[in-house]
């Protein structure tokens, strides 16, 4: 039975509205207002009856109708596209207030709704009070207008974004505290990006000085000298979080780590110099979109090779293919170089350079480090095939700056992993970072990025349609052009039908016998493609032809010269393999072949060797006879000695003579010579 009281409405078979007057226990008096109605005295149980037919039903309350601002209209309808979709979950059996259904409703309202990723969603409690206001008003949209008729003005999602990302690139990249320079950059950057999107507004200084301020403020105190490790990471934290993106690939950080720790050569199984790592991070889902192991000091082509990793992909690891908006990178030698800057303007690439010694300007890229050196390196499972294991590397030392990774035993003498089984490793723990869930980030990385992909859509590359982006090195000044369409560089024979056609176009106005000069480029690293550029007669502009290695162009991966021409010495690898696939376990837990145990070597020693006990027992020799046998050995050992001094002597004496002034003299025949 539905509730009813004094003064509730009804309607009436006729149409019309009575109203009820009084109401006891045993009858109603109801008051009408049509033709057909006057007051009437019904039995409570058959006003009753008539309810349940249908006689009498019973009205919704009216509500005054309200004129609204443009505010609370905006209000009403920020409000209402919460409020409908949560109307949805509780008709599919969500409970209406619980934290569950909270966290389901932001995924479908950003999914609904990708513009409010941009924004900041109501809280969980805030939801819900709109919720009773709302079903209580018996769902009148109105009843969800603020009772604040008016409000300052508020960014929308594009301009927020907009000032978001240019605020966290000018802090990453710059030491000046001059606020109104940043502010009037950004007012000429604003005007420009309103041009394509018309939704971009400029901010007020006032807010822009107060959003920079929420950054610096947090940087400082990352920063402050003499803190604990603990501390500097929780600093980082807040840290982070001011830094907001809203796009996968909008804000790529770089770096390098250098790592106390050495590696089995699989090709001379020797150990290798200390490792270090490049690494990409995309902020925005907290994937690793390129790593690179180097065994070389830093230098161009690691920062290269990392720029290259970004577009390629494996089973295991398939972040790739977008460009990204802005590189965050340090100054070092290994990103701050004519090859980068080269290869980032080739792929219509922005790049922004931290001061130096600021680690806290990439606080991404430092926390993925500190994860690195935490659940990889100390904490991931290795287990052999013979059923050995071992929790972390052994053979890894440690952060440098840790007073307690000091080791006396040198690193070289530590290695038992062989680089092909750390890669693989390293490829496995980054498949399970992937498809882990992140506490602190509040997301799994691969979800995120999935999703990320169909919210925002943009253009798509392979490495083989950017490969010639990465040509920007030259072997020498200039190259000679066969007549058959082929050039040679660094050992290699390249061919192209366009060079064979740009031979016979310039080879008319070169003299007899003369083949035409072209630049050609090259990737240290890639020696499947080159590109050579050369000027057609007539022309101005230099043409780019791109040329196939001929022995090597069908090889699926990239190759190096120095390997194609013999080279056993190992400077960088990627991460990425077809060899294996990894199915994500939810645990850091690899599996290789064994542990390399390095056979000791005993050190050389120059001259005769002393007789043993043994054999000086078994040759039945005395105290007095042995004595004399060992001072021969000794008197031995002594005279090679002096001899290699003198040699060292000799060799020093004709050296300097070399060195003299030449002298002439006069022969016989009266001829000048000169010695």
């Amino acid at each position: 039975m539905i509730g009813y009281a004094t003064g509730t409405d009804l309607t009436n078979k006729y149409g019309n509205v009575e109203s009820i007057a009084f109401v006891d226990s045993t009858s109603i008096l109801l008051s009408g207002d049509g033709i057909e109605t006057k007051k009437r005295l019904l039995p409570r149980d058959d006003f009753e009856k008539s309810i349940d037919d249908q006689g009498f039903i019973l009205r919704r309350a009216q509500h005054p109708h309200i004129e609204l601002t443009e505010y609370q209209k905006l209000t009403v309808t920020s409000r209402l596209m919460y409020q409908s979709i949560l109307k949805e979950l509780v008709s599919e059996g969500y409970p209406a207030t619980t934290k569950k259904t909270y966290d389901e409703l932001i995924k479908r309202v950003e999914s609904q709704h990708p513009a409010t990723i941009a924004t900041k969603h109501p809280q969980w409690k805030t939801v819900c009070r709109h919720w009773r206001v709302w079903v209580q008003s018996d769902f009148n949209d109105e009843a969800l207008a603020g009772v604040k008729r008016n409000s300052p003005v508020r960014l929308n999602a594009a301009t927020e974004a907009f000032i978001q990302h240019y605020i966290a690139t000018v802090y990453s990249c710059n030491n000046s505290a001059f606020k109104g320079a940043y502010y009037s950059n950004y007012k000429r950057e604003a005007q420009e990006a309103s041009l394509k999107n018309n939704e971009i507004q400029i901010a007020s200084q006032r807010t822009f000085y107060r959003r920079l301020q929420e950054l610096t403020d947090a940087e400082k105190l990352a920063n402050f000298k003499g803190l604990s490790q603990a501390e500097i990471n929780k600093r980082l934290t807040t840290l982070r979080k001011r830094i907001k993106t809203y796009y996968a690939m909008q804000r790529v950080e770089c770096d390098r780590v250098v790592l106390n720790m050495c590696l089995i050569d699989d090709k001379t199984g020797l150990p290798t110099p200390p490792i270090s790592l490049y690494v990409a991070i995309d902020v925005y889902t907290r994937a690793p979109i390129s790593v690179v192991l180097s065994f070389e000091p830093e230098n161009s082509a690691g920062g290269l090779n990392l720029l290259r990793q970004i577009f390629m992909a494996d089973s295991n690891l398939t972040m790739n293919g977008r460009k990204p908006t802005t590189l965050i990178m340090d100054n070092g030698p290994g990103f701050n170089n004519r090859l980068i800057k080269k290869a980032a303007e080739r792929l219509e690439l922005n790049i922004h350079y931290t001061p130096s010694n600021q680690p806290a300007k990439k606080p991404f890229i430092e926390s993925f480090f500190n994860v690195l050196r935490d659940h990889f390196f100390s904490g991931m499972k290795i287990e052999t095939q013979s059923g050995e294991t071992s929790i972390g590397f052994q053979s890894y030392s440690g952060k440098r700056t840790n007073p307690n990774s000091l080791d006396t035993i040198p690193l070289a003498k530590r290695a038992d992993i062989k680089v092909s089984d750390f890669t693989k490793l390293l490829n496995i723990f980054l498949t399970e970072y992937m498809h882990k869930h992140h506490k602190q980030a509040g997301h799994t990385p691969i979800k995120k990025w999935n999703q990320s992909i169909i919210d925002t859509p943009m253009p798509s590359f392979t490495y083989d349609q950017l490969q010639h982006c990465f040509h920007v090195s030259r072997a020498q000044a200039s190259h000679k052009l066969q007549q058959r369409g082929t050039i040679r560089c660094l050992g290699q024979d390249y061919y192209s039908d366009e060079l064979k056609q740009l031979y016979a176009a310039t080879k008319t106005d070169m003299e007899l016998g003369e083949n035409p000069s072209v630049y050609v480029f090259h990737d240290d690293l890639d020696a499947r493609k080159v590109t050579v550029q050369a000027t057609l007669p007539g022309e101005n502009n230099p043409v780019e032809i791109v040329a196939d290695n001929i022995d090597h162009h069908d090889t699926k991966l990239p190759v190096s010269f120095a390997e194609l021409n013999g080279s056993q010495t190992l400077t960088q690898l990627g991460i990425y393999t077809e060899t294996f696939s990894h199915t994500p376990t939810g645990h850091y837990v690899g599996e290789i072949t064994e542990f390399v145990k390095q056979k000791p070597k005993r050190k050389q020693h120059r001259g005769p060797k002393v007789a043993s006990f043994n054999k000086n027992t078994k040759e039945n020799l005395s105290i007095v006879e042995r004595i004399k046998k060992s001072h021969k050995v000794n008197e031995l050992k002594s005279q090679i000695s002096h001899s290699g001094e003198q040699d060292t002597y000799a060799d020093t004496i004709v050296s300097k003579t070399r060195e003299m002034a030449s002298t002439r003299y006069n022969d016989d025949e009266g001829n000048e010579k000169q010695w």
